[in-house]
């Protein structure tokens, strides 16, 4: 058994330990299988990053003494990080809870309530160390009987939870070393073990609130944070204040270095869904909000040209989809799904819908996520589509419904969607909604996928661990099916759910790339979902506000925000 220092060489123990996260469709020579720290993408990389290039000394922000607007464009789902499946909701419950692990600015695993962890060599028992000297805001202790507190919860299928099958297939019982080790044991080989423990789905709530039930976890989180949970109302704003007990700014907990100055944070942050794009526009141009996310592409060159903005942006490890209920007529025939992929102009969308910013999908997962297998994406050819809808009894085509959250942005992919369909003979009838009812029509529904209301569902996906499991996963295996997980194409095939299977099964990453490769493989024919583009983070502040970004998978980070006096 080794012993893996996480603080000196966490990075380093990736690749071993696997720390993670159309007219052809033959395989291209693209394929990746590197470790997670080189895996996910910088989201203040060296093609784009932030344009604020304003300097604050130390002790000289005045964030601490700020209250500050956040505008983003959907509401949030809920507060429990086991109940979220949205990037919105999970980025921001990171503000108010931690992890055992986290992650950077550059998307690579850094230790967080854990200091180190050791391992088997078959990667079934887990040890792990937990850091000393840290409290919850409820004044909770962070021990050993915390963590064994929120590793039930995982592992408890009875709680119906979207995040069930994220951990709880794997997890057997954690048991009590002593006050700040605890050891983990799993039913099978784990690859991506330690990468889902930072992901957000696993961030640690206090056991005085998992004790209190699931409303009170939904709606009222309770973590060890850099900030506490003052108010969540839905649709209108949520509020959150600095913590500054928080143990990320005491150097001596965090073994040497803090995580953020002892000057970063802001006092308070209120964050306000907006869907209209020009609205949230306008607010961070008028001095209304000071922060924005995501920002429209459309709106890119104007803000840039505001001197009171400052403009980031970064490579985006998320993919769009087109979702088909594969349940349902006629998307139960692999050849209207094929007529649907060759329908879509993909390099048009990326013109149209996202103003240039944004690339073809190749993959399911985006090019930076570990064990990423590309594929040449479908070309655009109407008249294939044609031929192909007539073979499988649609010579006119047919009427089906996209549901969508009702943002600008979405809206301008429906209608781009519908215009190119429309050209083959395919109707679609648009029906955006409010994301909260969306989300309990589409992924709380539960029934047999012939029975749910979907027929099409627009969405996005980025693997919040860096590696190819959680981006193929929830979106295939037949046990991710509402309302457990996001397979919304209700799609089942026996040999994607046992090589899923399998890529859990081992350690060994050159096998996990291979299988995972096949899958992608595998899925690319079958084509539950369309695979339409891949897109840049894009954020926007005030300019007197610096450490603020966007991670690969688009979450928001300003653990180390600072703002200048004005």
């Amino acid at each position: 058994m080794k012993k893996r220092h996480v603080m000196r060489a966490l990075v380093a123990a990736a690749t071993a330990l696997a720390l993670t996260a159309c007219g052809s469709t033959g395989s291209s020579d693209t394929s990746k299988s590197t470790s997670t720290a080189s895996a996910a993408s910088t989201s203040s990389g060296s093609e784009a990053g932030t344009e604020n290039t304003i300097t604050i000394p130390a002790g000289e922000s005045v964030s601490q003494d700020s209250d500050v607007t956040a505008m983003v464009a959907v509401d949030f789902t809920t507060m429990d990080p086991m109940d979220t499946s949205d990037t919105l909701s999970g980025g921001v419950q990171r503000m108010m809870m931690d992890g055992l692990f986290g992650f950077d600015e550059n998307m690579q695993i850094i230790p967080m309530l854990a200091t180190s962890y050791e391992a088997n060599d078959e990667a079934t028992e887990y040890t792990i160390h937990l850091r000393e000297g840290v409290s919850f805001t409820d004044g909770t202790p962070w021990n050993a009987d915390a963590l064994i507190a929120n590793v039930n919860k995982w592992a408890d299928k009875s709680l119906g939870l979207k995040r069930t099958t994220f951990l709880c297939n794997v997890l057997d019982h954690a048991e009590k070393v002593d006050d700040y080790t605890v050891k983990i044991y799993l039913t099978q080989s784990f690859g991506a073990f330690i990468s889902n423990l930072a992901h957000p789905a696993t961030l640690i709530m206090s056991p005085k609130q998992i004790e209190a039930g699931e409303d009170a976890c939904a709606q009222a989180p309770v973590g060890t944070g850099q900030y506490k949970f003052v108010e969540w109302v839905a649709g209108d704003h949520m509020k959150v204040e600095l913590n500054k007990d928080w143990w990320g700014y005491d150097a001596d907990v965090c073994g040497g270095t803090a995580l953020a100055d002892a000057d970063a944070g802001f006092k308070s942050i209120t964050f306000k869904p907006v869907a209209e794009s020009a609205t949230r526009v306008s607010a961070i141009q008028a001095g209304d909000a000071q922060i924005m996310w995501s920002v429209p592409t459309e709106s890119v060159d104007t803000l840039k040209g505001d001197s009171n903005v400052s403009v980031g942006m970064g490579d985006s490890i998320a993919v769009w989809y087109f979702f088909m209920n594969t349940q349902k007529a006629p998307f139960n025939d692999v050849k209207v799904r094929e007529a649907m992929a060759y329908a879509i102009n993909k390099e048009a969308y990326i013109q149209v819908v996202m103003n240039g910013y944004g690339s073809v999908a190749t993959s399911m997962v985006g090019e930076e996520v570990q064990h990423y297998k590309g594929n040449d994406p479908y070309s655009y050819d109407p008249e294939k589509a044609k031929e192909l809808l007539k073979e499988a009894g649609y010579p006119d085509g047919f009427t089906t419904t996209l549901m969508y959250s009702n943002t600008t942005a979405n809206q301008k992919k429906a209608e781009f969607y519908k215009q190119q369909l429309s050209e083959v003979g395919i109707d679609l009838e648009l029906n955006g909604m409010e994301n909260a009812v969306l989300n309990e029509k589409v992924q709380g529904a539960d029934c047999a996928g012939a029975d749910a209301e979907v027929d099409c569902y627009l969405s996005g996906w980025s693997t919040s661990t860096g590696d190819a499991d959680w981006g193929l996963r929830p979106m295939l295996a037949t046990e991710s099916e509402p309302p457990m997980s996001f397979n919304i194409s209700y799609y089942e095939n026996e040999k994607v759910d046992q090589l899923l299977k399998d890529g859990l099964a081992t350690a060994d990453e050159d096998k996990r790339g291979e299988i995972y490769g096949e899958v992608q493989d595998i899925v690319w024919k079958d084509l539950p979902l369309l695979c339409i583009a891949s897109d840049k983070n894009i954020w926007a502040t005030s300019n007197n506000i610096t450490g603020v970004y966007l991670l690969g998978d688009g979450s928001i980070g300003m653990r180390n925000a600072r703002m200048a006096a004005e």
